[in-house]
């Protein structure tokens, strides 16, 4: 038994290019499309997927040893916002229960696949496909859970399965319309951890407009400004600019140190041409993915799980609005600085310091439909509160897991406020049952 669960979680499904592609075989099987058109078509949904990974992750490598270079070089210590973090401090504090998580994710998607085959009366949609991103769920909800509630093994991790399938079937079911308008019909959804924020930004940003509403990536530029009219360009030089700010306390010294001896300056300008390079093959495996997606899909809906819709990595939407992601990582991390500054100002017993994946890989996709909804204003408001919004969720996150030694939490959007507002609501409703710790 404990080898099925293993193969099923570690080797299946949370692998998604695997899944991906093999979701995309049964639709063109079901569509009786052809062996050629099968083959084909699922290999090219395998590599545009793996291209999309690959692309978001390279944002995280890159970018992770100058933060930590940053981290010691100015003294600052806490709890650090980031996934990696935070699944790296829930083993930690699980223990000998870790293992728990195979099974709180096998019952996650049981019952993912279960609301969604049942949509005519749930109205979910999104089947939940990005497995890196799932086991860290039922990771985290396993220790929300054990931390706060004194109730048995087993109903433990069925209560913790149930929450995080739920979780996923609501949340990317309730992105799926503005993915859909800011993708032109890509055919997917997301599902990583801000889906909730997505659908909250995407309702605030048409408010925020203002009365002449400018496009990230069709401003009209002047003069040598006009530089900014080229995608692949602002993408370069804003990361140029912004790293080179980031890593001022590191002196020139420190980030010749950094770039392994090499010149500063080049090492930065290598930066922005890098991020500017990811985001290019970020945009190739969109290209590869959609095609296929939109096209084999039909299939699983029509004679399958009528309405499903594949939730797939957030990074796929960044292409979409390459200067709203940038702009909104930015200002995102304008927002987390500020947030901090008020965390000290206060004189708060608990620390959170920034990490990458939550300001790119939620400010990022928060800029592209605060974007679409609203232009460069929404971006700039929509991702400096985003900021704010994660770095006090995250302190109330922290809150509750009653484990000091833990290095960090998520910090993205829906895990620093629907995941504590689940367990807030929870210990409310079985505080007088006297089994809350």
């Amino acid at each position: 038994m404990n080898a099925v669960v293993d193969f099923l979680v570690n080797d299946f499904l949370t692998e998604p290019t695997i899944l991906i592609g093999i979701l995309i075989l049964v639709g063109y099987v079901l569509q009786k499309a052809g062996p050629v058109k099968a083959v084909t078509g699922t290999i090219g949904a395998m590599v545009g997927l793996q291209l999309i990974i690959f692309g978001g992750s390279q944002f995280s490598s890159t970018f992770k040893p100058i933060a930590d270079a940053v981290s010691e070089a100015t003294g600052i210590s806490g709890y650090i916002m980031d996934s990696y973090a935070m699944k790296a401090a829930s083993q930690e504090a699980l223990g000998d229960r870790f293992g728990w998580m195979a099974y709180v994710f096998l019952i996650a998607f049981a019952v993912n696949l279960l609301l969604v085959f049942f949509g005519k009366w749930t109205h979910a949609k999104g089947i939940f496909l990005t497995g890196n991103a799932g086991t860290a769920h039922a990771q985290a909800m396993l220790w929300l859970i054990i931390a706060n509630f004194a109730i048995p093994s087993v109903a433990t991790i069925i209560i913790s399965g149930i929450l995080v399938g739920i979780y996923w079937a609501w949340s990317t079911t309730i992105a799926a319309p503005i993915i859909d308008e800011i993708t032109d019909g890509g055919g997917f959804t997301v599902g990583h951890n801000q889906q909730v924020g997505l659908w909250f930004f995407g309702k605030i940003a048409p408010k925020l407009a203002g009365k002449k509403q400018m496009d990230c990536e069709e401003m009209d530029l002047p003069g040598w400004l006009a530089i900014f009219n080229n995608n692949v360009a602002s993408v370069c030089i804003l990361m140029f600019v912004f790293v080179g700010a980031f890593c001022s306390p590191l002196g020139f010294d420190g980030i010749t140190e950094l770039a392994g001896g090499g010149n500063w300056l080049v090492y930065l300008i290598m930066i922005g041409v890098q991020f500017s390079m990811y985001m290019v093959i970020l945009l190739q495996g969109v290209r590869m993915l959609c095609s296929e997606l939109t096209e084999s899909f039909q299939g699983i809906q029509q004679k399958l799980i009528p309405n499903a819709i594949p939730a797939i990595d957030v990074a796929a939407i960044l292409p979409f609005s390459p200067n709203a992601a940038t702009l909104g990582f930015l200002f995102c991390t304008l927002g987390t600085v500020l947030s901090m500054g008020i965390l000290l100002l206060i004189g708060s017993p608990v620390m959170v310091l920034p990490g990458f994946t939550p300001l790119f890989f939620s400010g990022g996709p928060v800029g592209v439909v605060a974007n679409k909804k609203g232009g460069l204003r929404a971006v700039i408001i929509c991702c400096t509160l985003l900021g704010i919004i994660q770095t006090f969720g995250t302190v109330w996150a922290l809150s509750q897991i009653a484990f000091p030694g833990a290095v960090g939490w998520s910090g993205m959007f829906d895990l620093s406020t629907v995941w504590p507002a689940i367990i807030a609501v929870m210990r409310v409703v079985l505080t007088p049952f006297g089994i809350t710790i």
